[in-house]
């Protein structure tokens, strides 16, 4: 494992806080939507892999531009409290 890399602990940091979020995301009484659950399930997908070839070491370098865009993803996510239409309001079907 590349444990002294301070970039690729903050990646995997990051993007395990993403994955765990998303994936405790609970919104009792709402409406459901199929597209933000698919969009979630993807993303979760995305970014598990990180700490997971971390964990099987291969994962090996993160550029800092990767970690930069990974905080603020994650700062977006919480901010959404892991609600992922409120994220992509945008996509939200009218």
């Amino acid at each position: 494992m590349v444990t002294s890399d301070p970039l690729v602990l903050t990646n995997v940091v990051t993007s395990t806080a993403i994955v765990l979020r998303l994936m405790m995301f609970r919104k009792p009484g709402g409406r459901h939507s199929w597209w933000a659950s698919w969009l979630a399930y993807l993303i979760i997908l995305a970014y598990a892999t990180v700490p997971f070839r971390f964990m099987f070491n291969f994962y090996f370098h993160a550029h800092w531009a990767t970690v930069l865009m990974n905080l603020i993803i994650c700062a977006a996510v919480f901010a959404a409290r892991g609600n992922v239409a409120r994220i992509f309001h945008v996509l939200r079907p009218e």
